[in-house]
């Protein structure tokens, strides 16, 4: 039987980075590499384990965004995946109902992430936002500087406290997820 822990960044162990790892290049493999994450470690994760293995993951971080002129509470979500094997069953939807409960606990704006795939997420009450971004390039632990683009097809946001999503550029204050 599957069960779903939050655990902060700095508490998973060198073993579940390691699983981590795997379903994450299976999953990503466009982005494989040697790390538990793509671009930045998340603040806590959500992992899906049955008897200590883990079937699927979810990084969340938590910060402030601007969108126009409004800043926002936000929880990004970080490379949800679950392993090829586990599949169909239910996990990433239950990973992603975890992560909305827990910013509704914590009385956060939104959830926030960039997906080329929307079908899960819909399915949880994302939608689609077209939006002008602005964000800190990173890649391979280097930064590159500031970039501005136009996002058409890959944000999802979803409101948790009732609030609308406002108009306006979006100033994601660091990284792109």
């Amino acid at each position: 039987m599957t069960e779903l822990i939050d655990i902060l960044e700095s508490n998973i162990s060198g073993e579940q980075h390691r699983q981590i790892s795997a379903i994450r290049n299976a999953s990503f493999p466009e982005f494989r590499n040697d790390r538990s994450y793509h671009k930045q470690l998340p603040h806590f994760r959500i992992l899906a384990l049955d008897k200590g293995w883990i079937q699927g993951h979810m990084g969340i971080d938590h910060r402030m965004i601007c969108v126009g002129e409004v800043p926002i509470s936000i929880f990004g979500v970080i490379d949800l995946c679950v392993d090829p094997a586990h599949r169909g069953n239910g996990i990433g939807k239950s990973l992603l109902l975890r992560a909305i409960q827990l910013a509704r606990d914590a009385n956060i704006d939104f959830m926030f992430l960039i997906a080329d795939d929307h079908r899960l997420y819909g399915k949880c009450g994302f939608s689609a936002v077209d939006a002008t971004c602005a964000w800190l390039r990173i890649d391979e632990h280097k930064n590159y500087g500031l970039a501005v683009e136009e996002i058409k097809g890959e944000i999802m946001v979803k409101s948790v406290n009732g609030k609308a999503w406002p108009n306006g550029a979006v100033d994601l204050l660091g990284y792109l997820f």
